[in-house]
This record gives C-alpha cells, structure tokens and sequence, in this order.
C-alpha cells in the first residue's frame, strides 16, 4: 500500500472507532485485506485464496441478512406506518445500490430468517452465495411459511452442489408440487405487470425490452425472426438485406413496426441531447475540444462525431437549439427562480438537464418527479437550487419520518440525505456532459 492508503486507512479506524466492536472488528479485517501479499503466494495459493473469499462473501451476504431483518422488526413493531419502504432505502443505501434492490434484499432476509434456515445456514457458511439465496426465495415466493419451510428443507442436500439458475429450476419444480395453484395464480397476476422499458447500451445502443405473456412474446419473437430470416435470404422484395445479419434486420424491423415507420421514415422525436457549442459548431472557446462528448439526460455520454451527425442527419429540417448558460467553468447550469409551488416548463427540464438521474445515492432509476428538497412547508423555495429529480419511490420516502434532505452547496450541486438510523449520505449532481 502507498503512504496515502495507508494514511487514510488510519483516518478511517480513528474516525469510525466508536462503532460498535462487532463493526470495528469488520471494518479492521476489511482495511487489512490489501497487505496480503498475492505476489508471494504460489499459484495453489492465490486459487484457494479465491475460493475462501468466495465463501466470505456469502458468510457475509447472510450476516446482512440477518442484520436487515432485525432492523425491520423492530422498526415495524415501533413505527409500523411505511416502515418497510423506509428500511428497504435504508438498506440500500448502505449496500449502495438502488432502493428496489434495497427492497428485495429486506424480503429475501426475511424469508430467509423466519422461513428458509437451511438456505441461510448455507449462506452464512459460505457454502452458496447470495444469488443462490435470490433464486430460493423468488421460486418459493408464492408458497405459504409451510410449504417454503418443507422446500427448504427438501433442497438442503443440493444447497451448495447446484449452480444458481438450476437451483431456481429445482425450486421452481418443488413449488408446483407443494402449491401448483399458487403457481398458476402468480402467471395470472404477472399479465398486469407486462411493460415496455429503456435502458442504456454499451457503444451508443439501448435495451428495448417488452416483458408480456410468454405465449404472446415468444410469438411475437418467431414472427420476427421468421421475417428478419426472409429479408436476410433476399425472399422479400420489398426490402433488400443491405449487407445486413438477420439479428440487425429483425432489430430494424421490430424498431420501425413499433415507431409506426414505413421502410426509410424518419421518426418524428425530441432527443434532448447537452453538448458544448464547440463540439456543435466549432465555435466558443478555443481551449475547449471539439471531440469533448455530448449527453443524453438519464443515458450517458455519446461521442461528439456521433452526436453531430444525428442532428446533421436526422432527416427533419426543424432542428431546435436551446443554449444552456453554465457558470464560469462550465460545469454546472446557472440557477433560475420560479414563483411556483410545482416544477413545470423549462425549470423542470433545467433540473432533470442537471440530475441526469434520480439525485438519491446509488439509485440511478429514471427522474419522474421534481420536488423540493428543503420541502416547501418549511419555506423551501420552488427554485432551480432547491429542485431535486427523483424517481417515485424515492421522493416518497423522504417524506417518511425521520428522513431529513438539505442542499449543501448549490455549485457543484451536493444534496445531503439522513436516514432514520442517523446515517448521513451525500450525492452530487454530474457535471453537464457527465462524469468522466
């Protein structure tokens, strides 16, 4: 370790050492794993070394889940109004993930402590990992605390032996024995949940992905590829293949039968696409790059090539610029009042432009709402400085009690969020073509 590491290590245990000494012993075990000297060890070594952090994590996967459910107990028998929800956030921030992985991880524990001790002796012995957990409880989530128990136990031999996905499989085929009807009744109530979602791609691509009944989807799915495998064979004389692979072209045609498109129409969008008018047009300051890449809000980052051409090429002659005023170093957008209680119009699209995405730690869910961080009943002003992107969930669990918001510093934006427990996260709005 460097001198800095090191420094900060120490930083780190004097600061925390009035934790609880379960928690500094933790903490001390885990700030001592970068001096073990893998270069020192033999190949046998750095493999068993390998496996045996595998299994710590799965111990520790199960101590989490025991602490994550105590916390729910007790929170729930004092304060049972959304309590649930409230813990679900709590555990995600301090997992540092998004609040409905923070949700799942407090029903998997549950299940898991009061229903499931055989999977969670496993996991506590490091004999499966956490994804091992997730398939038992999500097959067994339909069955009654009895039949969850009996699976557990009639799978206790396989723990262990079996891969995640085919242990799922074997709980999924002991569930439709103990319960078949639970099982229907899930399939039926699963319809109402089919929806269509977006989500960023490596390379300036994205996932669109239609999740609907499995009859309807894998018809769906053999009419397109059926399709995509006729242009491809040049059977189709409506349309040549291009040089194109039959997965290219069953991805263009789904994207233009779902645009509504006839072959070659251009679809009539809004893209809100940020870049500097240096990469644009190569004018304004000169000790600024013209390659310095654009953002899409809630995306991510597009080279600026790519960004030119899409408002070069885009087949409309109506291309709308709007100029975004920064301040001096060009990191963030400027403030700008409104007289309002609601964040409409352009202060809404300014607040979303400058939160990317939803502004809680680690959530990175898409923004819904705008809402004031210091709330309004407290004289929060319904302002740019004071307007925070959320997704849903998040701007409702603020309003649960013992949640507390408060803006830090205005530029660069820091929102400082404490939790219920006393806990206290701090997230930063991205600079306006993004991190990095």
């Amino acid at each position: 370790m460097t001198g800095l590491s090191r420094a900060s290590t120490r930083r780190e245990l004097v600061r925390d050492r009035r934790r609880h000494p379960c928690v500094a012993a933790l903490q001390a075990f885990r700030v001592s794993l970068p001096y073990i000297r893998v270069g020192e060890l033999s190949d046998s070594a750095r493999l068993d070394l390998i496996a045996e952090l595998e299994r710590l994590k799965g111990a520790c996967s199960g101590l989490q889940a025991r602490a994550a459910e105590s916390v729910r107990a007790e929170r729930e028998a004092s304060a049972p109004h959304d309590a649930a929800r409230s813990v679900g956030s709590e555990v995600a921030l301090a997992r540092r993930e998004s609040p409905t992985l923070g949700d799942r991880f407090v029903g998997i524990s549950r299940a898991l402590v009061r229903e499931m001790p055989a999977t969670l002796a496993a996991l506590e012995s490091g004999a499966v990992s956490e994804r091992h957990a997730v398939e038992m409880v999500r097959e067994s989530a339909t069955l009654s605390a009895e039949d969850r128990m009996a699976l557990d136990q009639r799978l206790a031999p396989l723990l262990g032996r079996l891969a995640p996905r085919a242990l799922g499989r074997a709980a999924h085929r002991v569930a439709a024995e103990l319960d078949a009807g639970s099982i229907v009744r899930r399939m039926e109530a699963a319809v109402s949940t089919r929806r269509v979602t977006v989500r960023p791609a490596p390379a300036g691509k994205a996932y669109l992905t239609v999740l609907g009944p499995l009859r309807e989807v894998v018809g769906a799915y053999a009419a397109l590829t059926r399709q995509a495998s006729c242009i491809a064979g040049g059977q189709d004389p409506r349309e040549l293949p291009a040089g194109r692979s039959t997965r290219a072209i069953a991805a263009d045609t789904a994207l233009r039968i779902l645009a509504g498109l006839e072959q070659g129409a251009v679809p009539p969008i809004e893209i809100h696409l940020v870049m500097t008018d240096r990469a644009l047009l190569g004018l304004g300051d000169g000790a600024r790059s013209v390659m310095e890449p654009a953002r899409i809000p809630g995306h991510g980052s597009v080279p600026a090539p790519i960004a030119r051409s899409w408002v070069r090429d885009n087949g409309h002659d109506d291309v709308w610029v709007r100029r975004l005023f920064t301040g001096p170093d060009g990191r963030d957008l400027v403030a700008m009042d409104s007289r309002k209680r609601v964040f409409t119009g352009l202060l809404r699209r300014m607040v979303v432009l400058r939160d990317d995405v939803c502004a809680t730690p680690w959530c990175d869910a898409p923004i819904v709402q705008i809402d004031h961080t210091q709330p309004a009943r407290r004289s929060g002003e319904t302002a740019f400085a004071n307007g925070s992107g959320l997704c849903a969930r998040c701007n409702q669990v603020k309003e649960s009690p013992g949640w507390q918001t408060s803006v830090v510093r205005a530029s660069p934006r820091r929102v400082r969020l404490q939790t219920p427990s006393g806990h206290v996260y701090e997230s930063n709005a991205p600079p306006l073509l993004g991190w990095g």
